[in-house]
This record gives structure tokens, C-alpha cells and sequence, in this order.
């Protein structure tokens, strides 16, 4: 087996070796690079991501990136592979401009990095004589090699385990003290690592196991952003013109080798083959059976033969045409818009316009009359448009209809015509309807049937949602992509991407930190950090709003819990945002209840923006009154930038108001701003309300609200939003102010 890898390999490294290079080789000794040009360092012992071959030329998936990156803007580029702590020295150094490595947060504090150009993984090699190893433990009292300033070295070190490490110059270099016994295991990238066992003959194996999945980035040195920013924007580039699945496809089976073998492959083969010998030898028999009887049936066969022609016939008609309005089915509606669309001999298009109708008020149609009446209600319709014989229409089902126009100018007649009222009698339900419309000569290039169907439904949409009679397809109208994945990604993964950030509040009078609000944050694995004023409108259409309260709810009940069992003096009051949905929510109270059965129920606090509340405000009341009987605590956020600020105050069980940092900012400069925040904690005060300043980024603005009278403080001068390990060590720097530690 490791013969036939290590000819694979060789065959790849000599094929790979006729493939023009776009860039050239350059040393420490060569001249200082020009201003368009980029020297990527990096590792040459790391196939299949790049490596130095026989001819001393750059090969490999990551060099193939470069290459098509910079000829998105004709920036020149250099290479200089070397061992990978010379590679990272020289990004460091000033030397070289980027390498490609394996984001980390220590490797952060020196570099930054792009977006994920792939992902890796890391598994444990042995000698081939030797013990396997499965996982991490069993490596305790061994010696462990590791490639000096790699991943895996780093990341060894954080975890603490029992072992011996042993530094390697390089990947091969690792491998290699396995192989000499100098070494027990080597931890490196599961990809590489068997590349370099291949071709170099090592007697080293691995168990297959993989742990620490990490992306692989480009970094640049800390600082550089316009180089950074040029990079991203040249990947980019590459996945949007094709360029990254065109050479990912080149090394694919190479990234993601097959690991079945040529055993499995040949058991697979046959559990395949065996089955269509068998299926072969029984056609044989049935075949001269079978002939016998076919010639008793052929004069049969005739006389059904043209019974199923008149079905088939009709058959055909039944799959083309609706069964409700005998309009034109969407499959053979899109067969001839794809007809009308073809280029003609002289490359020219007909021009197209296409009108999707849709009966908006079917539902409530179905839920107060009953299905009756909207079946009778969209047939009707549909003998209306059967009877404009001369345009092509169809019917998709649910209301939603399409029609097509020989000339544009057609377009007002036939919207005026489908609004006329259907019915004559004054109790039948008539058809509220929505137009969208496209037109195929609108478009930059060709485009096909179920294109320009997706854009005129594209703009019915957009009709619907500005509540107009109807709306011509225009690029603005399309939905944001970006939205699309995030909301396909949270149906998936739920909350298992999100964070909590913690933004610690001054208490004035207290001289402490007593409180903190906890911030939601999306860590998206291809997206990065996702705002909130992102995210949290999507969720709140979707519905799926509920289910992330609920999981911070439940994050902030741990952190008290685990505080009120550590330090006493890391105890804080905790206080999440819940929006008026949550209030709504039947099933709120009951959770809350449960959730905080084992904690001090003082220590949480629900921050409610008041904008939410006015549409539902006496059951929003009975809500907060249930929380406070509970022990929590209620706070109106943003307070000022609603339409009726004081009746909540009057009317909601609340403990205190968060004024909004609009009007905190400004205190120090702005007349209005000074008055509106002295009067609002004038009145906190004479209702016993506390009173929270948020904004708050200068020591003139904090002289200012403890002047006024303000109860806490919260603000990028106090302190930023923090993870919460960040958290504790601030707040015991804060208490202990003479620990060095």
C-alpha cells in the first residue's frame, strides 16, 4: 500500500511539474521587491499545499491560489519556502508579505488574518512497529514531536498534558524522528503528514483518527489592513469568477484522498458486479422463455397498442394542462417560455414580458369559507385568463398564476382587465391580487425560463411587502444572500454558534462593578463575527427570536450560578434584552420560572425596549408584574426614543430605565441632550426608579452623570464588551488592584 501511494505521489509531483509557473523563486539575498508585488513565504516540506519539487519550483494548492489571486489585478508575486519558522520570522521581519498558516489567538497577537481559503485537520503519527494512538491521553509519559512554532506545538503547550516535547525543525523533520525512534509520536496535519510519509518511505502510520479541525487562512503582519483587505478582496475575486473550484477540483484527490484502498475498492466492485451477473443469467432465462409467450400476444398487443396511444394523448394533455383552471401546468409553462427565449438564426431574442398574478387573499378565503370557495374562487379566475386566448398563461398552484405578453405596451390593458370584479352577486369573495412583472430584454445576457419566472415572482414579492397593486422587477428587489445563509445556518445549527460578551456597569455609589449586561454574538464559521442589528431582525421575522432568548437566558443563569459557588466578589447582576415577541410568548413565564429555580432571582434583570411594547401593553404588564413577583427585575431600554415613555412608567412594574446613548453622548455639548437626561433621573429618582447611562466613552461625560445623579454607568470608558474569561480576570484586577498577577 505505502508503495502505491508513494507512485501516486510521484505521478502527481512530475505532472504537476509541466504546469507553467506564473511567478518566480526568490531568496533572502534577492533584491527588495517593487511596490505590486507580494512575497508569500512558507514551508517547503508541505504537500499538497505547497513544496519545493525536484526543478526547485514552487508546487502545490496554496501557490495555485496566488497565482490566479494575483492576476485579478496583475500584482506581481514571489515565493521564498523555507523551514516554517523561517517562513513566519520573515512575514515578521518585514522579509515577506504574507503566509499561508493556521489562524490562533496567540498567532493573532502578530498577525491577521483573511477569510478561510480551506480547512485542516491534525491526527498522531507512530512508528509503524509500534503502539497506535487514538487520542490525546494515551500519549501521557511518551515523547512527542512537533514542528518547531506550529499549531500543534502551541496548542500542546495550552492543554498541559504529561509528555515530552520534542521540537522539529520542519513537518518532514517530525515525521522523521518517529521514524528514527527519537521519538514516540509526531503531531501534525493529517494531509500533509501522509504526503510526506509516501514520498520520503517513512515507517510511519497514523490511526486515522482526526481532532482539531482549524481553518487555514493567509496572515499578514499585524497592521498591514490594506494588504490584508487587498488579499481578501483577490479571494474573493477567485471564488466569485470560479477560479478556486477550477483549481480546487485540480488537487482535490489530493485534499481528500481516498482512504478505502484498493481492497475495499475491489469488494466494492464486486458486491456491485456479482449482482448484474446474476440479473444477466436470469434475463438470459426469462428471455427464451419469455419468447414464446410474446409471439401468442403480439396480435393482442396491436389493438392495446392503439387504446394506449389515444390515453397517452390524453395523458400528455392532463401532465401539461392544470387540473383546476386547465391553464398550463409550471413544467410546460417554463418548456415554452425556454422556446420563446432561444436566440433566432441571427443571434437576436424576442423580447419577453412576463406577469406573475397571485390571489393574496386566498388564505383567509380558506380559513372563513372554507376550501369550497377558493377552489370555486381560483377557477373562476382561471377560466378569465383561458379566455385571453392570445397571451400564454399557466396556473402553479396556491393562487399563483403567470401569463406571458406578445408587446409590452399590452402591460396596463391586461392588469386593468384581471381587476375587474369576478363575480356579479354581492356576497361572493372577490380576488385581492399583486402583480409582479419581468421583462426578459431588461437583462445584460440571455436568460432562460425559470430565470425569468424566479425575477417576476422576485418582484411580486416585492409588491406584496410595499403593500402596491404591482412592481417591475428591478436588481434592488433581490434578497440578501448573506440573510438567506444565516437564517438556513440557525435552522440548522440552532444556537450552537453563539457566544455571550459581557459589558460590565459602574455602580457610582457602590465605587464598583455591580453589573453587567449580557451581549449576544454570532461566530459564524465562514462569516466571522455577525453584528447583532444583523442578525437579531432576521430572527425576529423568522420567529426564531424566542429560541435565542431562551439560550441566553439560560447562558446567564450558569455564569450566576457558577459565581455564587467561586468569588464571591465576581457575583454580578446580570441583565439580558428581551424583545416584546418574548413577552407575547405563552410559554415565557414557564420558562423563566423553571430556569431559575437555583439562583437569586435579584441577581437577573430583563432589559425591555419600550417602542415594543405599546401594540400589546396590558398583557406586556401582567408579563413584567409575574417576573417581578418572581424576584426579577424589569428595565425600559433605550429610553426616550419611544412614543410613550412615561406611560410605561406609570403603568409597567419596572425598577429601573436605561437612557439611551443618543442623548448621553451628547450631555457635554448639547443643551437638549443635558436637559432631557437631567430631567429623566430627576424623575427616576422621585418614582424610586435607578437610573443607567450607556455610552458613556470620556471622564467628562462620567463627571457630568455624577453631577446629575446618575445610579450606574455603562460604556467603552468603563470597559468594552468581553468574553467572559476576559470578564473575571478584568473584575479581578478591579478588586485587587495590588495583585500583579
Amino acid at each position: 500500500m505505502r508503495s502505491l501511494s508513494y507512485a501516486v505521489g510521484l505521478i502527481v509531483v512530475t505532472a504537476v511539474a509541466f504546469v507553467p509557473d506564473s511567478a518566480s523563486t526568490r531568496s533572502d539575498s534577492e533584491p527588495t521587491l517593487q511596490d505590486n508585488t507580494i512575497l508569500y513565504a512558507g514551508s517547503e516540506y508541505y504537500p499538497p499545499f505547497e513544496w519545493l519539487d525536484e526543478k526547485g519550483k514552487v508546487q502545490g494548492f496554496i501557490s495555485d491560489l496566488q497565482r490566479a489571486m494575483a492576476k485579478t489585478d496583475n500584482t506581481n508575486i514571489e515565493f521564498q519556502l523555507s523551514t516554517w519558522r523561517a517562513a513566519l520570522d520573515a512575514v515578521l521581519d518585514g522579509k515577506a508579505d504574507a503566509v499561508a498558516l493556521i489562524p490562533s489567538d496567540d498567532r493573532s497577537d502578530s498577525f491577521s488574518f483573511t477569510q478561510p481559503i480551506h480547512y485542516v485537520s491534525h491526527g498522531i503519527f507512530s512508528h509503524v512497529d509500534g503502539p497506535e494512538y487514538t487520542q490525546l491521553s494515551q500519549l501521557t509519559g511518551q515523547t512527542v514531536a512537533v514542528a518547531e512554532r506550529a499549531f500543534a506545538e502551541s496548542k500542546l503547550r495550552s492543554l498541559n498534558l504529561d509528555l515530552t516535547l520534542l521540537i522539529a525543525s520542519d513537518e518532514l523533520d517530525c515525521l522523521r524522528k518517529v521514524d528514527n525512534h527519537a521519538a514516540d509520536a509526531c503531531i501534525e496535519v493529517n494531509i500533509t503528514s501522509d504526503q510526506l510519509i509516501n514520498r520520503y518511505d517513512l515507517a510511519v502510520t497514523s490511526a486515522g483518527i482526526q481532532f482539531w479541525p482549524q481553518p487555514y487562512a493567509f496572515g499578514v503582519k499585524k497592521g498591514n489592513d490594506a494588504l490584508l483587505n487587498q488579499l481578501n478582496n483577490k479571494l474573493a475575486t477567485i471564488i466569485v469568477n470560479g477560479q478556486y473550484e477550477t483549481i480546487y477540483k485540480r488537487w482535490e484527490h489530493l485534499l481528500e484522498p481516498d482512504t478505502h484502498g484498493i481492497r475495499n475498492t475491489l469488494l466494492n466492485a464486486l458486491w456491485f458486479i456479482a449482482p448484474l451477473i446474476l440479473l444477466a443469467l436470469v434475463a438470459l432465462y426469462w428471455s427464451v422463455t419469455l419468447r414464446y409467450k410474446v409471439r401468442q400476444k403480439t396480435a393482442a398487443l396491436r389493438t392495446e397498442l392503439q387504446q394506449n396511444k389515444a390515453l397517452q394523448r390524453q395523458l400528455e394533455f392532463n401532465a401539461a394542462h392544470d387540473n383546476i383552471t386547465g391553464l398550463y401546468t409550471r413544467t410546460a409553462f417554463f418548456g415554452k417560455l425556454d422556446t420563446r427565449l432561444q436566440p433566432c438564426a441571427d443571434g437576436e431574442t424576442e423580447a419577453v414580458t412576463l406577469v406573475t398574478i397571485q390571489i393574496t387573499n386566498i388564505e383567509p378565503i380558506i380559513t372563513v369559507f372554507g376550501y369550497e370557495t377558493a377552489y370555486s374562487t381560483v377557477t373562476k379566475f382561471g377560466e378569465r385568463l383561458k379566455a385571453m386566448d392570445q397571451y400564454t398563461c399557466a396556473h402553479f398552484g396556491s393562487g399563483l398564476f403567470a401569463l406571458t405578453l406578445q408587446e409590452e405596451s399590452q402591460l396596463d390593458d391586461v392588469i386593468d382587465t384581471l381587476r375587474e370584479p369576478l363575480f356579479s352577486a354581492a356576497g361572493e369573495i372577490e380576488p385581492q391580487l399583486a402583480f409582479g412583472i419581468a421583462q426578459s430584454h431588461c437583462s445584460v445576457e440571455n436568460i432562460d425560463g425559470a430565470e425569468l419566472v424566479r425575477r417576476a415572482i422576485t418582484a411580486l414579492t416585492a409588491a406584496q411587502k410595499r403593500k402596491v397593486q404591482y412592481c417591475i422587477y428591478s436588481d434592488t428587489d433581490e434578497p440578501d444572500i448573506q440573510n438567506l445563509q444565516l437564517l438556513n445556518d440557525f435552522h440548522r445549527f440552532g444556537c450552537q454558534q453563539f457566544l455571550l460578551h459581557f459589558q460590565p456597569q459602574f455602580d457610582i455609589t457602590r465605587q464598583q462593578i455591580s453589573h453587567a449586561e449580557a451581549l449576544i454574538r454570532w461566530q459564524h464559521p465562514t462569516l466571522g463575527l455577525v453584528p447583532p442589528n444583523k442578525f437579531i431582525p432576521l430572527l425576529e421575522q423568522s420567529g426564531g427570536i424566542k429560541q435565542l432568548t431562551c439560550w441566553v437566558i439560560e447562558q446567564a443563569v450558569k455564569k450566576i450560578q457558577q459565581d455564587a459557588m467561586g468569588d464571591a466578589q465576581k457575583s454580578l447582576t446580570l441583565s439580558v434584552n428581551i424583545s416584546c415577541h418574548d413577552l407575547l410568548d405563552d410559554q415565557f413565564l414557564p420558562f423563566v420560572r423553571n430556569a431559575i429555580t437555583d439562583i437569586n432571582p435579584s441577581q437577573l434583570l430583563f432589559e425591555i425596549t419600550e417602542s415594543g411594547l405599546i401594540e400589546e401593553s396590558s398583557y406586556a404588564k401582567e408579563v413584567i408584574f409575574s417576573l417581578a413577583s418572581m424576584g426579577i427585575g424589569c428595565a425600559v431600554d433605550d429610553f426616550g426614543t419611544g412614543y410613550s415613555s412615561l406611560y410605561y412608567l406609570n403603568e409597567l412594574s419596572v425598577e429601573e430605565i436605561k437612557l439611551d446613548q443618543v442623548f448621553v453622548r451628547a450631555i457635554c455639548n448639547s443643551r437638549r441632550s443635558l436637559t432631557i437626561v437631567e430631567s429623566t433621573i430627576t424623575l427616576a429618582r422621585d418614582l424610586g426608579l435607578k437610573t443607567v447611562a450607556e455610552g458613556v466613552e470620556d471622564q467628562q461625560t462620567l463627571n457630568k452623570l455624577i453631577e446629575l445623579g446618575c445610579d450606574r454607568i455603562q460604556g467603552f470608558y468603563i470597559a468594552r464588551p468581553m468574553p467572559e474569561e476576559q470578564l473575571n480576570r478584568f473584575l479581578t484586577a478591579i478588586n485587587n488592584p495590588g495583585d500583579s498577577n
